[in-house]
């Protein structure tokens, strides 16, 4: 096994990595989703003939009462998921470094080969994908924080909106580069099989001569995600399963995979590209 030059490092070489990939997203999506919503629909909701949309008609009016009525329950329930929470996001880190090795190698990858692969360096990106996390939640908490202390004078309420506004935007700003400066990071640890501070030191190199792109390179990818959710929602709407018809209940669960599957692949396609930036040395 050899790894791939830069330029054929592309996300579309490995269809059925993605294909499983979402998969496993799937799986462990239902299995957080599904009880809480047994609970919800035992409420009464999945009685009523426009399901769930009753949910948020009225301005959200049955959900907060449904809230308000089993909030006990929900949380009971919610505190009980932590277990299968957590296990989620080992899946995803696990999701994340088949993705990346899986694009790094030339030729065919093995199931058995691939997570031996991955198993290797998912120890290394999960205490990297903490780090990223608490370093996010501090700079959030710092974020709320500034934005509490800015003056509110009953004069001037356009301006204090306008500085809280730009105030959250940097925020916003610093969360999204925090995430794609730890995206370089993992995929130098997966490229060149390093150490987590020779990873760092990589791509601190790639921040200084490609700053825009090792933190804000995923925009692009993230952009059509959202593209495809926002059609995806304006279809599921015009479906709308409160009417009779099975193809419905059909068309919008094949809408749901299509999304987690758009989601995997502009994943993997922002993955390509870090592993294409630290490929060489710039």
């Amino acid at each position: 096994m050899t790894v791939l030059a830069p330029g054929e490092i592309r996300a579309r070489r490995r269809p059925a990595l993605l294909l499983g990939v979402a998969a496993l997203r799937l799986l462990a999506g239902f299995c957080l989703a599904w009880p809480l919503s047994s609970l919800v629909a035992s409420s009464g909701v999945g009685l009523r003939a426009e399901g769930d949309r009753a949910l948020f008609e009225g301005g959200g009016y049955f959900l907060a009462e449904i809230l308000r009525l089993r909030g006990g329950e929900l949380e009971a329930v919610a505190r009980g998921l932590l277990p299968v929470f957590a296990v989620g996001l080992l899946l995803t880190a696990a999701g994340n470094a088949a993705l990346l090795v899986g694009l790094s190698w030339r030729g065919r990858l093995g199931p058995r080969e691939l997570l031996s692969r991955a198993s290797e360096r998912l120890p290394t990106l999960i205490v990297l994908g903490v780090g990223t996390a608490l370093a996010q939640l501090v700079l959030l908490v710092a974020g709320g924080m500034l934005v509490a202390a800015v003056p509110e004078p009953i004069a001037k309420p356009v301006a204090t909106t306008f500085a809280q506004a730009a105030l959250w935007l940097a925020v916003a700003l610093g969360l999204g580069a925090l995430g794609g400066f730890s995206d370089i990071v993992k995929a130098s640890l997966v490229r060149h099989e390093s150490r987590l501070a020779e990873a760092l030191g990589r791509a601190l190199k790639c921040l200084r001569h490609l700053p825009i792109r090792a933190t804000f390179g995923w925009i692009p990818y993230a952009a059509g995600f959202l593209a495809a959710a926002a059609v995806a929602a304006k279809l599921t709407d015009l479906g709308d399963v409160s009417r009779p018809g099975a193809w419905r209940l059909a068309l919008v669960f094949a809408l749901h995979q299509a999304v987690i599957i758009v989601a995997v692949a502009a994943r993997a396609a922002w993955f390509a590209r870090a592993l294409r930036l630290v490929a060489t040395d710039v």
